[in-house]
Formats: structure tokens, C-alpha cells, sequence
């Protein structure tokens, strides 16, 4: 990294205050029961866990739209949530975290979705519980979300679509979303997950990790980057893919950017998927979608994320650290390489 693009990111994070985004897609609360596994339970060969205590996080699309509200930027989330004690939890911890709330819809029918989390000692992942319905919500709710849509979609930079296959994010609700995106010139962002990204075709920008490329395109992992990411354009225009260890990859058909991932001690990957599409989303609306400068802000947005347990919104001093940090060892290493010589 040069000092140049060092500024120019600084910049934007200065910038994303001014940024307002849509958020679509599954709600999920990670909820995380902390304790200690001293003995095996009597009735199974399973450990008993001693509850010491209870924490909440915010995950899915509304972990992509904390991310967002953290660095100060506006973030609108649409989405569907039960009629319960867990409803409440969600909507005082999106207040709580500044994020527009007014288009989360409840459903009796259904509860909210809870992932819960068993932790022992050391940090040691017991079990984990999921609480949701897999059904599709009614057509009901899916045309109040896409006429609250319509409401904003002129006031905001971008919408990002953030699927968990749960319920939300059905073919004919993504499809409607793309065909009032194009009509009012606005930009889609898909987080998509599954074996068909059929039902994604249309959308802008698509942002896969490497695991959820390969099944979608039913690659081996020896198969190129770039052949599969040229699969996949066949959904969208431009291809974002996700390699963990192996950094990010870019291919829009003419360009692509091929960029390490930053080395930092991993904790929990959790939801860094979702800071990952956030920074994306953030810096294409302060940049004026610069897309290089863009992937390189996420990718230190997803190295930030990873070094803390659970879905963790990066705060805007954490990410300039890590952009310093970066600059620092790449003039280090223009150092070293010099005096080799």
C-alpha cells in the first residue's frame, strides 16, 4: 500500500457519515450462553455446560446493517422478526446501535431467528442451537417490504441483499427488488448463500466466499479463481469473491484485482462476512464506486472483524489502525527489499 491510497481510504471513513444504505434480508440473533464444562452429563455422552452468563449479538442482515450504522453512515434494515421476548431483544440492540429499525416487521406466526452458541472455557464451541422457521414468509409480508422500499429506495447509495436462505429473500421478491433498483438507477450488493444463485441474476454485485462459489458452480477447489468468477457473471456484472487466507478476488469481465488477505490472529470468523459487504457497500458510496479501493477498505474491514468473538461491528478507529498498520509494514517491506539489493 502507498500513501496515496493510505490517505485516500482515511478519507473515506471520514466520508461514510454522509452514506445512507438499505439493508434486505434475514434478521438473526447469535445469542451466547458462556460457561464452564467440568463433567459429563449422566444421562448421554454429552459435557454439561454451567451457565455463567448470557450475551446477544446481532447477526445476519442486521449484523451487516450494524456494521454499517458503526461507522456512523445510516443504515435503513427491512426484515422480518417473531412476536416474542427475542423480538424485543433485536429491536433495543438495533436501537441501541442507531439503526433504522422502522421497516422490521413482526410475525406471529413465525419466531425470531436465534442461533445459540455454547461456550466453554478457553473459548471451546460446545454446541450450537438454531431456533427459526424455514418457511417463506407470506406474500403479504413480502409486498409490505417491497413497498417500504419503495419508499426510501430514492434517498439511499446502494441496497445490499443479505440472504441467509432463511425466509426473507425469496426468487420473486430479489427479482422485484432488481427491477426497482434499475428503474431508479441504484446499485444491488448480494450476500448470497446456497447451492443455486439462479434466483440472484440481475443484481450488481455479487459477494461470495470461495465455499459458496465452488457449490455454486459445482467447481473443485483446483479449478481457477477467475474461471469461476467468469461462471458467475453470468448472474452478475461484477464477481467478489472471498478466500479467507487466500485475500479477495475481483473480476468484472475486463478487470480484476487479486488482492492477500491481512494477516491477523483469527478468533472467530463469525459475521466477518458481513463487515466484509458493509466496508464494501460504504466505500463504494464514499468513493463514488471506485471498486479497487472499495474491496482493498473490506478486506481490512474483514481482518478487523475476525479478531473478536461472534458478529462484531468494526468502529472506524479499528479500521484506520489496521490501514496504518498495513502502511507500515509495506514501507517496512519496500525497506527491506531495498537494502537486500
Amino acid at each position: 500500500m502507498n500513501k496515496t491510497l493510505k490517505n485516500k481510504l482515511i478519507a473515506h471513513i471520514d466520508k461514510f457519515k454522509e452514506s445512507k444504505i438499505l439493508v434486505v434480508g434475514d434478521i438473526i440473533l447469535d445469542e451466547y450462553l458462556w460457561g464452564m464444562a467440568n463433567r459429563r452429563s449422566p444421562e448421554a455422552p454429552v459435557p454439561v455446560l454451567q451457565v455463567k452468563r448470557k450475551t446477544y449479538l446481532l447477526g445476519g442482515a442486521a449484523n451487516v446493517a450494524n456494521n454499517i450504522a458503526a461507522m456512523g453512515a445510516k443504515a435503513i434494515l427491512a426484515g422480518v422478526i417473531g412476536e416474542d421476548p427475542y423480538s424485543s431483544v433485536v429491536l433495543d440492540m438495533l436501537k441501541k446501535s442507531h439503526v433504522d429499525a422502522q421497516f422490521v416487521l413482526k410475525d406471529k406466526t413465525r419466531p425470531t431467528t436465534v442461533k445459540t452458541r455454547l461456550i466453554a472455557q478457553n473459548n471451546k464451541h460446545l454446541a450450537r442451537v438454531d431456533s427459526e422457521s424455514l418457511d417463506p414468509i407470506s406474500d403479504e409480508l413480502s409486498k409490505t417490504i417491497y413497498e417500504n422500499i419503495e419508499k426510501v429506495i430514492d434517498d439511499v447509495d446502494l441496497i445490499i441483499l443479505s440472504d441467509y436462505i432463511i425466509s426473507v429473500l425469496s426468487a420473486k421478491l430479489i427479482k422485484d427488488i432488481v427491477k426497482l433498483a434499475n428503474r431508479h438507477d441504484k446499485t444491488i450488493l448480494m450476500d448470497p448463500k446456497g447451492q443455486d444463485f439462479a434466483k440472484y441474476s440481475g443484481v450488481d454485485v455479487l459477494v461470495p466466499n470461495m465455499e459458496e462459489a465452488l457449490i455454486a458452480t459445482k467447481s473443485s477447489p483446483d479449478k481457477p479463481v477467475k474461471k469461476i468468477a467468469a461462471a458467475l457473471r453470468k448472474i452478475a456484472d461484477k464477481v467478489i469473491i472471498t478466500r479467507s487466507a487466500n485475500g479477495v478476488y475481483y473480476y468484472d469481465g475486463a478487470d480484476e484485482i487479486n488482492l492477500d488477505s491481512f494477516s491477523v490472529e483469527v478468533i472467530d470468523a463469525t459475521g466477518a462476512g458481513g463487515s466484509f459487504v458493509a466496508m464494501l457497500g460504504l466505500t463504494l458510496a464514499a468513493s463514488g464506486f471506485d471498486y479497487a479501493e472499495s474491496v482493498e477498505m473490506a478486506n481490512y474491514a474483514a481482518a478487523a472483524a475476525v479478531r473478536k468473538v461472534g458478529t462484531y461491528a468494526v468502529k472506524p478507529v479499528q479500521l484506520k489502525e489496521i490501514i496504518e498498520v498495513a502502511y507500515n509494514n509495506s514501507v517496512k517491506g519496500a525497506k527491506n527489499k531495498k537494502a537486500a539489493k
